[in-house]
């Protein structure tokens, strides 16, 4: 019986701290720390916090295409961990920007960098 109350309680306090936890990163719309991209094709954005629901979009900035939307993936309001985004067009550029939108308004944005395609020999 002791082991099941203790069970609660943690399993309560784990709770409580998860919602502090994303209530405190809700309150503002921001990206993390976004490290270099391996994959061309696929960004990973490890938190994405936003005030309402609404969606990442990845913008091409360099070009005679620039600001044109490469991918787009959806995310709710709160903290969003390891938000995957795949490509369907390339990048064919060492940078992209990740734009957080909500209610059809740019509210966050920050440069991605890829990683040089083909690397070194």
């Amino acid at each position: 019986m002791n082991k099941l109350v203790i069970l609660a309680a943690a399993a309560l306090i784990g709770a409580a701290g998860l919602a502090s936890a994303q209530d405190t990163l809700a309150t503002a719309d921001a990206f993390g720390t976004i490290p270099v991209q391996e994959d061309n094709q696929l960004i990973v954005l490890p938190l994405v916090t936003a005030t309402a629901d609404g969606e990442v979009q990845i913008r091409r900035i360099t070009g005679e295409n620039e600001g044109e939307v490469l991918a787009t993936a959806p995310i709710t309001a709160g903290a969003n961990e390891d938000v995957r985004i795949t490509l369907i067009r390339p990048a064919n550029a060492s940078a992209v920007l990740a734009v957080l939108v909500v209610g059809g308004v740019d509210v966050a944005s920050a440069e991605v960098q890829l990683a040089p395609v083909g690397g070194t020999d």
